[in-house]
């Protein structure tokens, strides 16, 4: 069970760590729409990630889908508490709506992957 759970904990408290970082800590990139596919990217890796645990890892019956709702959920905590607790940091919109999809292209992609990497 460890070995799919902890890459999935790993990658969340990353997530947690950049994206609750101080604006002014992170480094500025100037490709026009990089914050959405970065969103997109890191969500969707992220419910892979625990889609993989709920295939392998657990005998607890929950569902994928559920899964990626609960993902879908800690995107809209992290822009929740951007907003709640940071004076340079902003929720956006645009954000919950690029991990939503990153976490639903992942969710509808993983039947697609190959074996080893579902």
């Amino acid at each position: 069970m460890r070995r799919y759970i902890l890459p999935a904990i790993i990658w969340t408290i990353v997530v947690s760590t950049l994206t609750l970082l101080p604006g002014k800590d992170l480094p500025e990139i100037h490709v026009i729409n990089f914050d959405k596919f970065a969103h997109l990217g890191v969500f969707g890796l992220l419910n892979l990630l625990y889609l993989r645990w709920q295939r392998f890892g657990t005998n607890s019956g929950i569902s994928s889908l559920w899964v990626t709702v609960f993902v879908v959920m800690y995107g809209g905590l992290i822009e929740f508490l951007q907003w709640a607790f940071y004076t340079d940091r902003t929720a956006d919109f645009g954000d919950f709506a690029a991990n939503t999809l990153g976490c639903l292209l992942a969710w509808i992609c993983l039947p697609l992957l190959p074996r080893k990497l579902r």
